[in-house]
């Protein structure tokens, strides 16, 4: 059963699609978490828009899915599924070229990516490039390792203050992406061999298997590189920092 809406156009929202409820919750809460940090879920409205069905004999089955809303931060555009699935790399366009990305807000973003860089000690240049949806900026010298971080944990968090820094005070609003040295498409590779893993281990009778804690926007990877895998299921377990993926037998 839907649950009721709270009138409040002053929200920032997630989507997630699952096999059961408690997957779709989960990747929504992922979405969400990968945007704003840590989340208390007692202050997050969670709305279910299906239930979904298993069908008969797995013809005619449906996905649930679910919308999640914490009140109090204004954004643009929900994000789409498409875009849920993506957190680095891009066809986009140099900016700098079309003008796209609001000058002030680009303006911001190179000034705060620039300051952090300095203030490593680092010799590195800003290239920044907008999507339709996401405004995308790449970190390029040498030695990043240091603004990476382990597991990219300081790059992410250097992304974190640059969505809240950039468009404070402007109407519109792009989901950021700081990537370095294509380290995003890298680790998503190991993400998913580490999620195989796991899958196959389930599938040959194991009940669970658990992922290594990792960021909001690694377990969303994970979640969606699953959700449509055959007789498993995924969810997430812990508090943060310790917060990690499970891979679970469907159904158990």
């Amino acid at each position: 059963m839907e649950e009721n809406k709270k009138s409040n156009g002053n929200v920032l929202t997630a989507r997630g699609e699952g096999k059961t409820l408690q997957e779709a919750k989960s990747i929504a809460l992922e979405k969400l978490e990968a945007q704003v940090g840590q989340l208390d879920p007692d202050k997050v409205e969670i709305i279910v828009m299906s239930e979904g069905s298993k069908g008969f004999l797995g013809m005619g089955s449906a996905m649930a899915r679910v919308e999640v809303r914490m009140p109090g931060v204004k954004i643009a555009d929900e994000k789409t599924e498409s875009q849920a699935k993506t957190d680095s790399g891009s066809d986009a366009v140099d900016t700098r070229s079309t003008g796209k990305v609001n000058p002030e807000a680009e303006a911001r973003l190179r000034e705060l990516l620039e300051k952090v860089i300095d203030s490593m000690g680092l010799d590195a240049s800003v290239s920044i490039t907008d999507g339709d949806e996401e405004i995308i900026a790449n970190i390029a010298g040498d030695d990043l390792g240091l603004f990476i971080g382990r597991h990219g944990q300081t790059m992410d968090a250097v992304q974190y203050l640059s969505n809240i820094i950039t468009f404070r005070g402007l109407d519109e609003r792009k989901r950021i992406v700081i990537d370095a040295e294509d380290y995003r498409d890298r680790r998503v590779e190991v993400l998913e061999s580490m999620a195989d893993r796991g899958a196959s281990d389930v599938l040959k009778g194991k009940n669970d298997y658990e992922l290594k804690p990792m960021s909001a926007a690694e377990r969303r990877i994970v979640h969606m590189y699953l959700q449509d895998r055959d007789g498993i299921e995924t969810f997430s377990e812990g508090r943060e920092p310790f917060r990690r993926v499970i891979i679970t037998q469907a159904g158990s």
